[in-house]
């Protein structure tokens, strides 16, 4: 009980002093790249709207202690027509959205049409359709916005056979961004994408014992790339600091790609 005293206290004395006042929608944060990121922006004193689609419990302790601050919203991404239902839901929770952070991502062995498709889905399909809304929200509101994707290493190299169309995915994701930075540098608007290699995590330990044992092979570090790598680079590419960077794709590769 105390342990969890103290762990309150030095979270919020961490809020006051460091609350900016942003509002960041994080897609996909139950997964441990999403739960890292969320966990940044809360402790930095943003409002922080989590989109999950079943696991909600370490979300839910997040909301428990900062109720206020912390917002759950529950949509499938397999499912792209839902997501102009789940943007109506996440304008409920404020009058404004400054930053949209897209981790929502699956990475399953491909079986089947029907697998393609999901994985189409969600990982391109839904954030696709997160992105336009977000750009719409920013224009309207006349004020500056930030998209940070999650891309992938293997949106270049490729992934081993039934693992295609992840890279697929995360290939079309990648170039979807450019196109809408492109396109939206004179609204005050910037896309970023995260590049990373294998991350350390569920997902990766999800992985066929030899898919696994290849992608680490291909790191020189002999590692995978650490969740709080992603989660700084995130808070770097949100604080506004490089609109000459947008479009760009940010790697966390550990010098196993270049491009």
């Amino acid at each position: 009980m105390l342990k969890k005293l103290c762990y309150v206290i030095v979270i919020t004395l961490g809020f006051v002093l460091n609350a900016s006042g942003k509002v960041v929608l994080i897609t996909g944060a139950s997964g441990d790249i999403g739960l890292g990121i969320a966990k940044h922006f809360i402790n930095k004193g943003d409002t922080v709207i989590c989109h999950y689609f079943s696991n909600k419990q370490e979300l839910g302790k997040l909301q428990q202690v900062f109720p206020a601050q912390v917002h759950l919203i529950q949509a499938d991404f397999s499912q792209p027509e839902t997501i102009q239902a789940f943007w109506a839901e996440v304008l409920k929770c404020g009058d404004h959205i400054d930053i949209v952070i897209n981790s929502a991502g699956v990475e399953q062995e491909e079986l089947s049409l029907s697998d393609t498709q999901r994985i189409l889905n969600i990982n391109y399909l839904s954030q696709r359709v997160v992105c336009d809304h977000a750009i719409g929200h920013f224009i309207e509101q006349n004020k500056k916005g930030i998209i940070i994707n999650l891309g992938s290493r293997a949106a270049y190299r490729g992934l081993p056979k039934g693992y295609y169309v992840y890279a697929d995915s995360k290939a079309a994701l990648t170039k979807y961004s450019y196109d809408i930075a492109r396109d939206n540098a004179k609204n005050n608007i910037f896309v970023y994408v995260i590049a990373p290699g294998p991350v350390e995590g569920k997902m990766f330990e999800s992985l066929k014992p030899d898919v696994k044992a290849q992608c680490l092979s291909s790191m020189p570090t002999g590692q995978t790339i650490k969740v709080q790598e992603i989660v700084d680079v995130a808070d770097f590419l949100a604080s506004g600091k490089v609109p000459s960077a947008t479009g760009g794709v940010f790697d966390l590769m550990g010098a196993s790609w270049a491009h």
